[in-house]
């Protein structure tokens, strides 16, 4: 014989939404202790650390990253890395940024101070301690000590169209990669490497498709003519991987 059931009116209507609040805390308080058990890295609601291996989430964060200047900066400060802030002035329209910062230290070096968008930086950050050290050493045997570039800033539109659309350049926020320096005086180029079967082949490439969970935009020769000698990276609203 079960139990009677409560005869319909208030008392009833208020038990049955009770029982529902109850039921919703209590999923609600299972939710949040699992997403705290979670490693940072795999926490949706946890902001991005470099020391993080990237995942599926890390470019979700990077994008959240990018709009939290003071956020950004205190990122990649917290891990010891030399930079300050910089504000690209450009008399021109389009160009330029408030928001920009400059690296004077990292793992690797650049060949100089490198001048990007906090959210460009901390993702260039990310890749060189996750993927290329780690691939230069597995894959080559020495670890990379300089990336070449072809620069970041550059006040003009995509592919140096007289007309049209800025290119992400034009405020810091892309960055060309030419090329690698390995510790043991080896130099890997874009132009001459990429494409090959062998480990300077296969380095390259291994960088590039690591680069795409990372970065917005990742372009290289295989996209058209125009970076046939580099990797474009950025951190523009698009995404693209070729």
């Amino acid at each position: 014989m079960g139990l009677p059931s409560l005869p319909p009116g208030p008392l009833n209507t208020w038990l049955s939404v009770l029982l529902r609040l109850v039921i919703l805390a209590v999923l609600g308080g299972v939710a949040w202790y699992g997403l705290h058990a979670l490693p940072n890295s795999l926490n949706p609601f946890s902001p991005i650390e470099l020391t993080d291996a990237p995942n599926a989430l890390t470019n979700v964060k990077l994008r959240i990253l990018q709009q939290r200047y003071e956020a950004c900066i205190a990122t990649i400060r917290r891990r010891g890395i030399d930079i300050e802030r910089d504000r690209i002035v450009a008399k021109e329209p389009g160009c330029g940024t408030d928001e920009g910062i400059r690296l004077k230290r990292s793992l690797v070096s650049y060949g100089g101070s490198v001048e990007t968008t906090c959210g460009l930086m901390a993702a260039l950050l990310i890749w060189e301690r996750h993927a290329v050290l780690p691939a230069s050493q597995r894959i080559l045997g020495s670890p990379v000590t300089r990336v070449r570039t072809y620069g970041t800033y550059s006040c003009r539109n995509v592919n140096h169209a007289s007309g049209g659309k800025r290119s992400e350049h034009a405020s810091a926020n892309a960055i060309d990669i030419a090329g690698f320096d390995l510790a043991d005086g080896r130099k890997i180029s874009v132009a001459k490497d990429w494409g090959k079967d062998t480990d300077e082949g296969r380095f390259l490439s291994t960088v590039h498709d690591d680069a795409c969970g990372i970065f917005n935009v990742v372009l290289g020769p295989e996209f058209n003519k125009l970076h046939a000698n580099h990797f474009h990276f950025d951190m523009g609203i698009w995404s693209i991987c070729r």
